[in-house]
């Protein structure tokens, strides 16, 4: 192994760290979006009233396959 390693390498960090992220139903019946605070300090939330999550899940849709098309074209 080598003592000379850097995690700022961009060639040999293959996967960035990536905080959890959980999805679920609060009380109120809102689908949660929750992320884990890398810190542990204080999560981060957003809170998607039913009658708008198809809206958010297209919106998130579009971004992905523009994503795709930017990295395949």
């Amino acid at each position: 192994m080598s003592d000379k390693f850097d995690w700022n390498d961009k060639d040999a960090v293959v996967v960035q760290r990536v905080d959890a992220i959980a999805v679920y139903q609060n009380e109120k019946g809102d689908i949660v979006i929750r992320q884990q605070d890398s810190m542990g300090e204080d999560d981060h939330y957003i809170v998607i009233p039913p009658d708008r999550v198809k809206d958010v899940l297209n919106a998130i849709v579009v971004e992905y396959e523009a994503i795709q098309e930017a990295t395949q074209g």
